[in-house]
């Protein structure tokens, strides 16, 4: 897995580093961190500084049993295109911290797409706002238009429960595995929410052969997961009063039926309305 981990010098950007720290070392993953400062010919010292911060306090979280990654300097910053600065670590996996300038939203997508990330993850302000570096609607904005997974953690308390949004037919198993990693990360029981209806939907008894699939998938993974079945023209207001309950996961896959009820516009405002952390699947 290939995770890019996006922040700036706010206090919501350390907080995410416990949550990504055990993702990454549950999943093995090779990590960017990502800064992105205001238009300068050169690394901002400052946000170096902080980044070389936050790489220090993700690694005494991750490396206490095991060395996964090895530390970066930053006399190791290279320019790697105009703009951008970055330095590789290559212990049993790889970290990185790269610095790019200019616009906040192109950097983090233009760095997704450099390289191919399963999962973008960060952290934001709470309530509707969900202001980034002074920039309102940034983490929607990065949920709405990113090729990959996004994970958007907002300052919160610990979620006791994770609801898990699916359309039964097209779940990859990359999917699987994050929710699985997110009811992990915080000990959360799991609700396995399957949808029902409406025309075009696979027949009932082929909904629930496959929503005992998935509960099947996780009991064996000693997970506490239960399912709901709920109705396609009530599935947007359920979205939103689970995000008051704890943590949403929604799969807007290529493939998801999904993905064709949540736009991308919508699944902006489903960030930017959401009570807590969100994980939006593709």
């Amino acid at each position: 897995m290939r995770i890019l981990t996006a922040m700036d010098r706010h206090s919501y950007s350390r907080n995410i580093i416990p949550d990504v720290s055990r993702l990454a070392a549950n999943t093995w993953a090779d990590l960017t961190l990502l800064g992105v400062q205001q238009n300068k010919s050169e690394p901002d010292p400052q946000l170096v500084e902080t980044m070389l911060a936050y790489q220090d306090e993700l690694l005494s979280h991750v490396n206490r049993e095991e060395t996964i990654y090895a530390p970066v300097s930053g006399t190791d910053l290279k320019e790697c295109g105009k703009g951008c600065w970055q330095a590789t670590s290559r212990g049993r996996k790889r970290l990185t911290i790269c610095l790019r300038s200019g616009d906040a939203l192109k950097s983090i997508l233009a760095q997704a797409e450099e390289e191919e990330s399963d999962l973008i993850v960060l952290g934001c302000t709470r309530g509707f706002d969900c202001e980034w570096e002074n920039e309102l609607g940034l983490p929607q904005r990065v949920a709405k238009e990113a090729g990959c997974s996004v994970l958007v953690i907002k300052e919160q308390k610990k979620a006791n429960q994770i609801s898990s949004f699916l359309d039964q037919t097209n779940v990859s198993q990359q999917s699987l595995e994050l929710i699985n990693q997110l009811v992990t990360l915080h000990d959360a029981g799991l609700k396995i929410v399957g949808l029902k209806g409406q025309k075009g939907l696979i027949g009932k008894e082929d909904v629930e052969k496959k929503m005992m699939e998935l509960l099947k998938y996780y009991n064996e993974r000693k997970i506490s997961a239960w399912i709901k079945m709920v109705d396609m023209e009530n599935l947007e207001d359920y979205v939103v009063s689970a995000t008051r309950e704890g943590i949403v996961a929604l799969w807007v896959g290529k493939k998801s039926l999904l993905s064709k009820i949540f736009s991308r516009d919508l699944v902006g405002k489903l960030v930017s309305r959401s009570q807590s952390s969100i994980l939006i699947l593709r």
